[in-house]
């Protein structure tokens, strides 16, 4: 009884809620209605890869990928299959500089610190509690107190950088942030023909749905979600 007692003791009951939460979140999800479409695969590792409409990706497409994690095998078959030209944006340095290697010297590929937000300027981002993992969120994602400060920039200030005024394809992991970010993109202005992003339990399930909703009213539509809670999108005229 005692050992019973002091194992509960153990259990917070914040940690509880957001395990559930989380849980409930990956759950529903993946149940969105999707437009089907002929042609739909994986592209990349389970880690780092999302799903893309391969026959309706073009060669030579511009592709912006922020938040690569330390996986950039989306990325390299962007390139090994259409010929594209990719630029990755990761806020951990010590990912950056693992991704250089495993970029090989890949001249269509451009790997920069930055996190993408709101505003140009110092972002603090809070580091995960996971042991095995250094990924960081600006949007209280993860358990803890442990922060660093990260080059934040908007999306338009990284395409104006390097003389970009469309992109073809964008795919953003912004560990929570995409609530707040994703209202604030205008992707059909931006040339955006393919839109990847993964949602995250920070919203609500009414909330993330509302998000897909505004996508859906700006004439994208879901095409496939992949574990846990990747989703990726194509504008109208695309299908």
């Amino acid at each position: 009884m005692n050992r019973l007692l002091s194992q509960l003791r153990k259990l917070r009951p914040d940690k509880v809620r957001r395990a559930i939460r989380r849980r409930w979140f990956e759950w529903r999800m993946p149940k969105l209605p999707r437009v089907h479409v002929e042609g739909v695969a994986d592209v990349g590792t389970p880690y780092g890869g999302y799903m893309l409409p391969v026959n309706r990706i073009g060669r030579e497409w511009l592709c912006y990928c922020i938040g690569t994690g330390a996986d950039i095998s989306f990325e390299l078959e962007l390139i090994k299959r259409w010929d594209a030209r990719v630029r990755s944006f990761e806020a951990v340095p010590h990912f950056v500089e693992h991704l250089q290697d495993q970029a090989a010297g890949e001249p269509r590929l451009t790997l920069e610190q930055a996190a993408l937000a709101g505003s140009d300027g110092p972002l603090r981002m809070q580091v995960t509690h996971v042991a095995v993992s250094q990924s960081v969120s600006a949007a209280g994602l993860y358990e803890g107190d442990n922060y660093i400060e990260v080059p934040g920039r908007t999306l338009q200030s990284l395409m104006a950088e390097h003389g970009d005024s469309k992109l073809d394809l964008l795919k953003m992991d912004v560990e929570g942030l995409e609530y707040e970010l994703v209202p604030t993109l205008d992707l059909n202005s931006l040339g955006v023909k393919v839109f990847c992003t993964q949602l995250h339990h920070t919203a609500t399930v009414r909330e993330a749905k509302q998000l897909v909703a505004l996508l859906k009213a700006e004439g994208y539509e879901l095409i496939a979600c992949r574990p846990t809670v990747k989703l990726t999108f194509a504008q109208r005229t695309l299908l």
